[in-house]
């Protein structure tokens, strides 16, 4: 039996044992804490955590509302692992697979009924009784005038007389009417009223979905006798994928989860899938040479795709309905550079030179340019003669040392020439680097602390974050293993895809990609900030973090 092929089988049949919770809402009173609340529902503050994403267990605040099991019988019971299948044919596609039950089936919102350019223009607005032309009439009583009658309802002479042609200045005669128009003021309202009933009308009708179709085609390897380690990669992503789905079943989402293999399958076979048209989104697939057919699929099928590792830079071009999660570093280089200076503003700034293959020249020509353009001074050095950067150091400020390579070499080489120097505790100096930088924690932790290291990237997993812990714990009682050590961790990247999309479209159904602006989601290791290159275009990650040591090795992230 191909042990690969057994462990999706028991990974899926798995996941089926996930049982749908009703939940309801509890409002935290003065004097609460989330390990109180747990005991008064008879759950763990763990499972409090995994029903409300993005609750901090330290930081809760009275007033606030959190989802809550609606009975009191416990809910964190242990998942019972499914019995190992018997050995089973290979079948061309790993068969679709309902991993959630239907939880509550979600009513479809109130639909806003477009408003015609006749309607708000004869003034139905917003359930308003329509408005007259005038405000209302005006009997002429004895001794009255154009300029009295003006002030009496705040409106200018030439208004009036506007709203009644026939009127010249002068006496007015006893029982005339008068049309009196609206003030200013009034006309003003009624025309934002008016605007916003016009804006209200061109939003997109919402369509929720009874329950959310996702499909994930990943190069699971069945066939193959062992795991490779995109083998394992690949499981560790679609498991943390299924934890995502779990946790959003607490919340009341309905989901359904369809797994198909692009190792070795033509993708034209998954596509004729007949679930495939009634899928809301699809996850995957890996192979570049796959990506375009599922892009075009998705198009054609108004379905949202979500590419999970590839970064070329014309990957969305005219395919709307992708995301491109993992973006080329080039992208948020001119964020780098205004968070950078944003943070270290007046302080001593110098760049050494490394002579390194990793040179990173595009990047460290393009910082220096933001900063002469934003007139701020810098310094460079070469490692060849580092001993002269002591004559460059400041003791009034922080000196930002920036090395020209992010390797692993270029670093350690970096923080023997500066311990060389014997710095005395004057000398404020800190690093700041590259997203490689975090593969440096196990070999070179010390320096990483020593020198407060600084370095950008678009993906972090804090392992030392209660959040990173509790859900790595969840992952080795699920599947009885740990993730694969890789960067990124591709078990936190599964779940952030899940969660972010799949609640995205519980919330919004057929208008999540309007409502982005609206929404918001608390990463476990990938931050979601997507950007449309252009109006034909889809959406590329533009998140940024900024990951700083601290002297007690800790880290904060940004």
């Amino acid at each position: 039996m191909k042990k690969a092929f057994l462990f999706i089988v028991w990974m899926i049949a798995l996941s089926l044992n996930a049982q749908t919770a009703q939940t309801q809402k509890h409002e935290i009173q003065s004097g609460e804490t989330l390990y109180s609340i747990a005991r008064q529902y008879n759950v763990t503050v763990s499972t409090l955590l995994l029903m409300n994403p993005g609750l901090q267990a330290d930081y809760i605040m009275a007033g606030q509302k959190i989802n809550v099991p609606a009975s009191s019988v416990q809910q964190n019971q242990p998942i019972q692992t499914a019995t190992p299948v018997q050995e089973v044919k290979p079948a061309t596609t790993v068969q679709p697979t309902k991993v959630v039950q239907p939880a509550t089936v979600v009513q479809p919102a109130t639909v806003v009924q477009p408003v015609s350019s006749a309607q708000t223009s004869s003034t139905q607005v917003l359930q308003s009784p329509i408005r007259p032309k005038y405000k209302t009439v005006h009997e002429v009583q004895k001794k009255e005038t154009i300029y009295s009658l003006s002030r009496q309802y705040g409106i200018t002479e030439e208004m009036l007389i506007e709203a009644n042609p026939h009127l010249k200045k002068g006496k007015l005669k006893k029982g005339t009417i008068l049309n009196i128009p609206y003030t200013v003021e009034e006309n003003n309202q009624y025309n934002e009223r008016i605007r916003q009933a016009e804006e209200e009308a061109k939003k997109p009708k919402i369509q929720k979905y009874e329950s959310v179709k996702a499909a994930v085609i990943l190069p699971y390897s069945r066939t193959e006798a062992s795991m490779t380690p995109e083998a394992q990669k690949m499981a560790n992503l679609y498991q943390g994928f299924l934890l995502a789905v779990d946790s959003l079943k607490l919340r009341g989402c309905s989901v359904d989860v369809y797994a198909y293999d692009e190792t070795g399958n033509a993708i034209s076979n998954i596509l004729q899938q007949p679930a495939m048209k009634e899928m809301q989104l699809i996850v995957g697939p890996v192979r570049q040479y796959n990506i375009a057919p599922v892009a075009k699929f998705a198009h054609e099928n108004g379905i949202v795709h979500v590419v999970p590792l590839a970064n070329d830079l014309t990957l969305v071009n005219e395919h709307p309905t992708m995301f491109q999660v993992n973006v080329a570093y080039s992208l948020i280089y001119n964020q780098v550079f205004n968070r950078f200076i944003s943070m270290h503003k007046g302080e001593n700034i110098i760049f050494v030179g490394m002579n390194d293959k990793g040179d990173n020249m595009p990047f460290v020509s393009s910082f220096k340019k933001a900063l002469d353009e934003g007139s701020h001074a810098y310094k460079n050095v070469n490692v060849n003669e580092f001993s002269t950067i002591k004559e460059m150091l400041r003791t009034d400020v922080r000196n930002m040392v920036i090395p020209t390579s992010g390797s692993s070499a270029a670093f350690e080489s970096l923080c023997k020439k500066l311990d060389a120097l014997n710095l005395t505790s004057e000398y404020d100096v800190q690093l700041f680097g590259y997203p490689e930088w975090q593969t440096l924690a196990t070999k070179h932790e010390k320096n990483l602390s020593k020198y407060h290291c600084q370095f950008f990237t678009s993906f972090y997993s804090n392992g030392g974050a209660a959040r990173t812990q509790l859900f790595n714990s969840r992952f080795r009682r699920w599947f009885h293993q740990d993730q694969y050590s890789s960067f990124p961790r591709y078990g936190e990247l599964g779940y952030d895809i899940g969660a972010y999309f799949i609640k995205g479209l519980n919330d919004f159904g057929s208008a999540f990609q309007e409502n982005l602006h609206n929404y918001s989601y608390f990463s476990m290791e990938f931050p979601f900030n997507f950007e449309k290159k252009n109006a034909w275009s889809g959406y590329q990650n533009k998140s940024l973090l900024i990951v700083t040591y601290r002297a007690d090795g800790t880290v904060n992230v940004r």
